[in-house]
């Protein structure tokens, strides 16, 4: 009679367990990839304001020189950047991205903060692939620097 008990509640807890863990599987991650998403668009704004305010640079920007731009309390994220001042117009072309294939995850949130932009999606190959858009090609300086399924942002930084 004890061995039945047992086996009925060890089947009562395993469905329950089944039941319970596939609905909080699926909200976990959608927190962190908010959060991953808003990290990466706090920081592509801040690197905006500092190619604003430095027409000329090239290059990466050191997490020291983009410290001012950043909001207090802005979460920090695996990002990456690169910003290139235009040939053709007054302004700045700039790329956020990220250095871990584990940002991927955000990729949802990141085309929802950027409304299906064409400047948003996974590198591929050297180039921004989005749902819907053509493939926007990267600057050739970091064309090959970065890693395919990651995420990428990016944006003109016109001057007024």
């Amino acid at each position: 009679m004890t061995a039945l008990w047992i086996v009925i509640a060890i089947g009562c807890v395993t469905g329950v367990y089944t039941l319970v863990d596939a609905q909080f599987q699926l909200a976990t991650p959608a927190v962190a990839t908010a959060s991953l998403a808003q990290s990466m668009s706090a920081y592509r704004q801040a690197l905006m304001a500092y190619a604003l305010a430095n027409p000329s640079f090239q290059g990466a920007v050191s997490a020291a020189a983009l410290s001012p731009y950043l909001a207090t309390g802005t979460p920090s994220g695996p990002w990456l950047n690169y910003v290139t001042p235009n040939t053709s117009a007054a302004g700045s072309l700039i790329v956020v991205y990220a250095t871990s294939g584990n940002a991927a995850s955000a990729l949802g949130g990141i085309e929802q903060l950027a409304a299906g932009s064409a400047l948003a999606g996974i590198a591929l190959n050297g180039n921004v692939m989005s749902p819907g858009n053509p493939l926007v090609p990267l600057p050739a300086a970091i064309a090959g620097a970065v890693p395919n399924g990651t995420p990428v942002w990016m944006a003109q930084a016109f001057q007024p």
